[in-house]
């Protein structure tokens, strides 16, 4: 039985198949971007990078080359102790690019590795500086495409150049950097991995045109997102087991940070994103924040849908009323403490009702006989009559008459246009008619425009057909005419 290096008997061997079988499956570009992370590390200054169809090429100047040999074959071994800012984790880069390839060569300071049919084996060479890993593997096109896509993302570290197939990368152009974000990180301490919060700086970049945004780790693409930028961590990511993909959690807490921190600065298309619901519905938003939002991506005068009848009589007094409903429950909350409510805006506008009923007696009667009348012919049923009169603040708010569809009750309000003693007058009769179509809902909506033009055509076929029908009702003046 083995000895492990801690002098413990070992309890468990590598399948090199299965370590084979799974790396192979993993995306080239990600496999190359392995190779990219060691680099940038290490302090190279030229990194050249060669997709062909056969052969894998990344070649480096870093100073020092491969500290170790068992780095390029011993799985899991690693640097033990690197801050967060370093790119390279548990010592498993190297090894499952090389697992990935049906031979390679490590070509670093002094030595070559080479990996093929027979083993593993080491030759001298004159390299002074640097490494050059050559990993031969047939691949097909749509697998290098789909890996130069993801490679001509990196953001080289300042200072390093980075050629990819002969083409040199350039980073996209800078939108923005925060500093001091407070976000949860790795560090290896005596080659154990620990997750502490700690502040780091985080930079935007401009997507440019064709390209997805990314979640970015130091330089190098992790994997889409939904926010509007490249979003560039300046520290290591806590990643899921196969280091394609960020925490749920972690991602929630990044876009949080940086709407709260830009929303005053960000443009309507940037807050108009799916991102920002998304925030909104799992964390507390400061004031500044929450109003730049309303501010740029709601309308100008904007409240909160509650119901037909509340969001109808908004619009009537000028207001843009905003269904916001579909939204998560936490989401809307957050947004009902910076913007109105439209019962609210109606009651501001309108102030508390302060209706006086008013018994007008006989002079009256005509008016509501009339309106009995229309309604049987109309609607179907008769409804009651009710005056008041109203008193309002602002003129916009002031009212013709209401319908009260739970009651079937026309109210008139007596400081109105209504005649009373002529009910056929064409305004007059304007108003019972718009106000008996309110009977199938409260809203002013097409299927609204439609029952008053039907009601306006039947009761002007009542006027030509059966003028004994409401003959009744016009003023005793035009009757004797």
């Amino acid at each position: 039985m083995r000895q492990s290096r801690n002098g413990r008997a070992e309890w468990f061997e590598l399948s090199e198949e299965g370590w084979r079988r799974s790396n192979r499956a993993r995306p080239l570009g990600q496999l190359v971007r392995e190779a990219l992370q060691n680099a940038f590390d290490q302090r190279a200054r030229r990194v050249k990078v060669r997709l062909a169809e056969d052969e894998v090429r990344i070649e480096d100047d870093a100073p020092a080359g491969l500290a170790r040999d068992e780095f390029a074959f011993t799985v899991f071994l690693g640097e033990k102790d690197t801050p967060p800012t370093w790119r390279g984790r548990k010592g498993r880069g190297l090894k499952e690019m090389i697992a990935a390839s049906d031979r390679a060569e490590v070509e670093t300071v002094g030595r070559t590795l080479v990996f093929d049919d027979s083993g593993r084996n080491v030759k001298a060479n004159t390299r002074l500086v640097g490494t050059c890993l050559r990993l031969f593997r047939r691949t097909s096109a749509s697998e290098r495409e789909a890996a130069l896509q993801l490679l001509r993302l990196t953001i080289p570290p300042p200072g390093v150049e980075l050629v990819i197939n002969g083409r040199g990368v350039r980073p996209p152009r800078f939108k923005d950097s925060l500093e001091e974000c407070p976000l949860e990180t790795v560090e290896l301490h005596r080659g154990v991995e620990r997750f502490v919060e700690r502040p780091a700086r985080v930079d935007l970049y401009h997507v440019r045109p064709g390209e997805t945004p990314h979640l970015f780790e130091l330089g190098l693409p992790v994997e889409p997102h939904h926010l509007p930028w490249h979003v560039d961590v300046q520290q290591r990511i806590p990643l899921a087991a196969e280091r394609d993909a960020a925490r749920d959690p972690y991602k929630r807490v990044l876009a949080a940070i940086l709407l709260e921190s830009l929303a005053p600065v960000l443009s309507r298309q940037e807050l108009s994103g799916a991102w920002v619901t998304e925030v909104l519905a799992h964390f507390t938003l400061g004031e500044e924040a929450l109003q730049a939002y309303v501010a740029k991506v709601l309308p100008a005068r904007a409240v909160l849908a509650v119901g037909p009848r509340a969001d109808d009589r908004a619009r009537q007094l000028g207001a843009k009323v905003v269904d916001l409903r579909g939204m998560p429950d936490s989401a809307l909350a957050q947004l009902e403490t910076v913007v109105e409510s439209a019962d609210a805006y109606v009651e501001r506008m309108e102030g508390p009702p302060r209706d006086t009923v008013v018994k007008p007696g006989a002079r009256a009667e005509r008016f509501v006989g009339l309106v009995r009348c229309l309604s049987r012919e109309l609607i179907g049923q008769e409804v009651g009559v009710e005056f008041f009169e109203r008193k309002v603040r602002d003129p916009s708010a002031h009212v013709e008459a209401e319908y009260d569809r739970e009651r079937r009750v026309l109210r008139v309000n007596m400081r109105g246009q209504v005649r009373l003693e002529d009910p056929l007058e064409s305004r007059t009769l304007g108003i019972i008619l718009h106000e008996l179509a309110h009977e199938a809902g409260d809203e002013h909506d097409f299927a609204f425009i439609d029952r008053l033009e039907a009601f306006a055509g039947k009761a002007l076929r009542c006027l030509v057909d059966r003028p004994d029908l409401l003959a009744p009702y016009a003023s005793p003046k035009k009757r004797a005419g």
